[in-house]
């Protein structure tokens, strides 16, 4: 997927409109402009990180056994997640 494709892809995000909805009926579209331009100042450096982390580790895991160890261990981070939950 492109940039152009992932940024439009954020039209139908059902997050985003949530938002959106909710900043406008609490604040008012001043509020709403404010709340805007504070998700862009922290989304842009947010993003930014992501993306160069994603592009490292693209270069790292296109070899099959690097591949391999990083789903095991995010497959085994997930069900330790999970635990806490179990035990309620």
């Amino acid at each position: 997927m492109g940039f152009v494709a992932a940024a439009l892809l954020q039209v139908v995000n059902p997050k985003a409109w949530a938002m959106a909805l909710t900043a406008v009926t609490a604040y008012g579209r001043l509020g709403a402009w404010l709340i805007t331009a504070v998700f862009v100042a922290v989304n842009l450096p947010c993003c930014g990180s992501w993306v160069l982390l994603g592009e490292q580790m693209r270069r790292w895991l296109h070899r099959p056994r690097a591949l391999q160890a990083f789903n095991w261990g995010a497959a085994l981070l997930m069900v330790v997640s999970v635990l806490p939950l179990l035990g309620s």
